[in-house]
């Protein structure tokens, strides 16, 4: 029964927790709340990433 209340109370708070986190990045912003954010060259545009010919 313990472990049963236990297993319930650590997946509601992982859910709690999970539902946090996604509205505090949401207010951040597109850019500001993606994880590569420190690292990103691009403009933060969801389309894939497209070469440009040489030769046009």
């Amino acid at each position: 029964m313990f472990i049963s209340i236990l297993l319930g109370v650590l997946i509601f708070s992982y859910a709690i927790f999970t539902i946090y986190r996604f509205i505090k990045r949401s207010k951040m912003g597109k850019c500001a709340g993606c994880e590569l954010s420190k690292n990103c060259a691009g403009s933060c545009s969801t389309s894939p990433i497209k070469e440009k010919n040489p030769i046009n």
